[in-house]
């Protein structure tokens, strides 16, 4: 019973890590990726509408962001929110490969 106890919690936590992915980026990544898109439209002009781009471009947050900081300070702000999400799967990954090795 300890075996299928522990597979149990791997599994459990594999699948929670690896879902956590997009819930991520919409939560923390929302204001900075506003942002950016924001700088990007000034200047590029406007892109083709994909939600990727536009689903935080109006928000308060965002507006508020893309006025406080410098192209460089969104980018590694953005650079340091995917490393942390990538850790993250990269970690479930490992986590549910463990699993499925003691299975």
């Amino acid at each position: 019973a300890p075996k299928e106890s522990l597979l149990r919690y791997l599994y459990a936590i594999a699948a929670a890590t690896t879902a956590s992915g997009v819930p991520y980026a919409l939560t923390f990544l929302r204001r900075t990726n506003g942002a950016l898109s924001r700088r990007a439209q000034s200047l590029a002009g406007p892109g083709n509408g994909a939600i990727a781009l536009t689903y935080a471009f109006n928000e308060r947050r965002s507006v508020e962001r893309d006025k406080k900081f410098s192209t460089l300070e969104l980018v590694r702000r953005w650079q340091w929110h995917n490393s942390v999400r990538t850790l993250v799967l990269v970690l479930g990954t490992a986590v549910g490969t463990l699993a499925v090795a003691m299975d």
